[in-house]
């Protein structure tokens, strides 16, 4: 499989061709104010170089962030061009994990130049917990922890987040109990190692592998078409784990509260206009009569804008369906309910969550990717015989 794989989320702009996880090539240039200028003569460059076209090229790899807001969409914007016009496959991979992938390829010489005394045995690998790190300015990091698989060449995602310095490191002492050996990697690294040395028994890789590259990026796009996580140029978009100070103004104005039996009075006349077209109203009253459903509703200015239940089974809580008014979209709604259900769900002593989501809902799967919801099985034509469902779930 030929990957054609573009980071443009930091100062470097790295465009990599790669068979498999076999690169065959990577041109990179590090001036940050130049990546809509340089990156098609790179690809062309690229495509010369190796004597291929996009016509070879059988998935298409890049970084969603987090990192440059420009330079996040100039990288997003020509995949998706180079998508709908060749009908390629696409793969979007965060920063963080791209910056875990510059570990695992060399995670026993890491390790070993860390740590003479280490026994690098395959367990002591997968009890290594990778810790990615951009730094956010103003004491403020992007972090994402990341376990190694058992083959020892990939890595699964535990967490991502963004705070300050100093509350990072307590999130990651909270996640570091079932593992050996901590690896820092990225700038936020560089910049706060002396505060990490301090506060953790922390490993370093050395400088150049600080700093995201297209080939890290490949094999971790590789690595989740392997596993079904790709889609068409739809599924792309950019991961914003700090929101704006307008965005969190208006998140604040949301309400979440226990629904009412009023409140399905309210919506049932225009449910199916204005909530979801493709559910019965009927099923939620049913639901919500049922003695172990437990169900939200969100309000903005007084309005219902949202709602979100699940069923508790013995001790898993499965998520029913997260609706937000249509025109009330994209306004983080559905994560202010999802957190709800999450906290809820702890709260009455449910050890697990699970879900089902059309395969083509590429939103819906981000967020709860984003919750660290992992893909746990596929029902083929689940919903109306036609589209598939992946059923995912988080444990406690």
């Amino acid at each position: 499989m030929k990957i054609l794989a573009i980071d443009t989320s930091s100062k470097i702009c790295s465009v990599a061709i790669s068979d498999d996880l076999k690169n065959i090539i990577e041109l990179h240039n590090d001036d940050e104010k130049t990546h809509s200028v340089k990156l098609m003569p790179m690809i062309n460059e690229a495509f010369t170089q190796t004597s291929l076209t996009l016509d070879d090229i059988n998935l298409l790899v890049c970084s969603i962030g987090p990192g440059s807001f420009t330079g996040v969409r100039i990288g997003i914007a020509t995949i998706k061009a180079f998508a709908d016009v060749k009908n390629i496959p696409v793969v979007g991979v965060s920063s963080l994990e791209s910056l875990a992938y510059n570990v695992v390829a060399d995670l026993p010489q890491i390790l070993s130049e860390n740590s003479k005394s280490i026994d690098i045995t395959p367990s002591t690998l997968k009890r290594t917990l990778i810790c990615s790190l951009i730094d956010a300015k103003n004491e403020n990091v992007y972090c994402g922890l990341y376990s190694v698989s058992d083959n020892l060449k990939e890595c699964e995602q535990i967490l991502i987040f963004t705070d300050t310095i100093s509350v990072a490191i307590e999130k990651i002492k909270a996640n570091a109990n079932n593992f050996d050996n901590i690896i820092f990697v990225g700038d936020g690294a560089l910049v706060y190692k002396d505060i990490l040395t301090h506060s953790l028994d922390s490993n370093f890789v050395c400088e150049e592998k600080n700093f995201q590259n297209s080939i890290s990026l490949a094999l971790a796009g590789f690595s989740k078409y392997q596993k079904g996580q790709f889609g068409d140029s739809s599924s792309l978009s950019p991961l914003y784990l700090r929101k704006s100070q307008a965005e969190r103004a208006l998140e604040e104005k949301i309400e979440i509260t226990h629904m009412r039996k009023e409140d399905i009075e309210t919506i049932s006349p225009i449910f199916n206009t204005q909530f979801d077209q493709f559910w019965n109203i009927n099923n939620l009253k049913n639901d919500f009569e049922n003695s172990n459903a437990t169900y939200f509703v969100a309000r903005l200015d007084d309005e219902i804008v949202g709602f979100a239940g699940f069923l508790k089974i013995l001790d898993e809580a499965n998520i029913m369906n997260i609706v937000t008014k249509i025109d009330k979209r994209s306004l983080g709604i559905g994560s202010k309910l999802l957190e709800k259900l999450i906290l809820s769900a702890k709260e009455q002593n449910c050890k697990s969550i699970t879900l089902e989501v059309n395969a083509k809902n590429y939103t819906a799967i981000h967020l709860y990717e984003k919750f660290n919801f992992k893909r746990i099985g596929l029902r083929k034509k689940y919903y109306n015989n036609t589209d598939d469902a992946i059923i995912m779930s988080i444990q406690f």
